[in-house]
């Protein structure tokens, strides 16, 4: 009897366990937050190609197919499942409790409201630290390139065969 109920409770916790995920999907706003995602995902694109001279109105275009291609393929019902999964593999029933008690407290509101946006700046600060090392990486890869290359090369020329000099026939 007691081995039944230990193959049973898994499946019983892992009930529990899907509803909170899908309940802490719910409080932190998750299909809006994973379409700012997306958008987020193509605006670097859509900035570097203003940046290199593109037309406005083809860059414009290309957001509106964007959020037009997101909009028909993205279906919340289809992904929803899969990410209450997710999480509910992740955490145990106890920490969801945890997770979307937090959640539902006005902080955990305030969380999720400000945390795309802090998540968009803190990447921005980051990355501002890494582009203005970028030239001294892209030296340093250069000449691992550079290396890479002279290394095939001598080896290239070390696996060579030796020229072979055939005598010429002789004249008569």
């Amino acid at each position: 009897m007691l081995a039944l109920a230990a193959l049973i409770a898994p499946v019983c916790r892992a009930d529990d366990s899907v509803a909170l995920a899908n309940r802490y999907l719910e409080l932190t706003g998750a299909p809006e937050f994973l379409r700012q995602g997306f958008e987020s995902g193509i605006k670097s694109s859509l900035d570097r190609m203003r940046a290199q001279g593109a037309p406005a109105e083809l860059v414009d275009g290309i957001q509106a197919e964007a959020r037009s291609f997101f909009a028909k393929n993205f279906k919340w019902d289809d992904v929803k499942p899969r990410l209450a999964k997710l999480y509910a593999d992740a955490f145990t029933e106890a920490e969801l409790r945890e997770i979307v008690a937090f959640y539902g407290t006005p902080t955990g509101q305030k969380a999720v409201a400000r945390m795309p946006a802090l998540t968009q700046e803190g990447g921005q600060i980051a990355m501002s630290g890494v582009q203005a090392k970028m030239p001294e990486f892209q030296q340093r890869v250069g000449a691992m390139i550079q290396a890479f290359k002279d290394k095939a090369a001598q080896a290239a020329k070390q696996q060579a065969p030796a020229a072979v000099t055939v005598p010429a026939a002789p004249t008569k």
